[in-house]
C-alpha cells in the first residue's frame, strides 16, 4: 500500500538532513524553505510517502509531496496541476512513463522516463537530478536541468538548458517535428502535450 502522512516542516527537515550528497541537500533545503511560508499560513500542507510508491498516475498540485524511497508512476507525472507553482522531493530513484514538469522536482537518485520529459516554467524552477537521466525524448523549453550524473535519451530539444549553458546536447529542432505541433514554424508544447498524452509520436521519421 502507499500510505502517507502528514509532517511538519521540522521532520521535512530532518528527512533531508540525511541525504548524503551535500549539494542535492542544499538545493532542497532551500527549496523547502522558499516554500515554508505557504504551509506556515495552512496553504499547503508536506505530505510524506515512507518507503518505496508505486502509482499509476502522479498530480503534485499545492501540497509539497515527499517521498522517501523510490517513486514508480506508471503514466504521467505532472506537477504544477491548478496551482503556479509545486515541489516534488524523490529521496531515492524515480521512474515515470511521461514526466510533465511546470516547476520544482529534485530526485536524490536516477531518473528513468521510458516516454517523453517535457519540460517548461518560463525560467523558475529546475529539474534537479542527483544521478543520471535516461528518457526517449526530451523536450526543454525556459527550464533548467541540474544532473550530477549523465543523460542519455534519443532525441533531445533544448532552448534554455542547452549547451554549453546547461547539460542538454540538443539534437532536434522545430522542422524535426510532425505538423501537428508546429504553430508558425514552431514547436507548440500544448499540442505536443496533448499528442504525447494521446500516445502519439511527435517526432518526424520514428515511426
Amino acid at each position: 500500500m502507499n500510505e502517507f502522512r502528514t509532517i511538519t516542516l521540522e521532520e521535512a527537515t530532518l528527512l533531508i538532513s540525511g541525504i548524503p550528497d551535500a549539494e542535492m541537500k542544499t538545493a532542497m533545503q532551500t527549496h523547502l524553505d522558499g516554500f515554508a511560508e505557504f504551509v506556515e499560513d495552512e496553504t499547503s500542507k508536506i505530505i510524506l510517502y515512507e518507503g518505496d510508491v508505486a502509482l499509476p498516475y502522479l498530480a503534485i498540485k499545492d501540497d509539497i509531496v515527499i517521498v522517501n524511497g523510490n517513486l514508480t508512476v506508471g503514466g504521467i507525472l505532472e506537477d504544477a496541476l491548478e496551482v503556479n507553482i509545486s515541489l516534488l522531493f524523490v529521496l531515492g530513484n524515480m521512474t515515470v512513463q511521461n514526466l510533465f514538469t511546470f516547476s520544482q522536482i529534485c530526485i536524490a537518485g536516477n531518473l528513468t522516463v521510458h516516454n517523453a520529459i517535457v519540460a517548461d516554467s518560463t525560467h523558475d524552477y529546475s529539474l534537479h537530478v542527483g544521478g543520471d537521466i535516461k528518457a526517449t525524448l526530451i523536450v526543454e523549453y525556459a527550464h533548467t536541468f541540474y544532473v550530477h550524473g549523465n543523460i542519455v535519451a534519443d532525441f533531445i530539444y533544448a532552448s534554455h538548458a542547452a549547451s554549453p549553458r546547461g547539460p542538454l546536447i540538443a539534437n532536434r529542432r522545430d522542422e524535426d517535428f510532425i505538423d501537428e505541433v508546429i504553430t508558425k514554424e514552431a514547436l507548440d508544447l500544448g499540442k505536443a502535450l496533448q499528442k504525447i498524452m494521446a500516445g502519439d509520436l511527435i517526432i518526424k521519421n520514428t515511426f
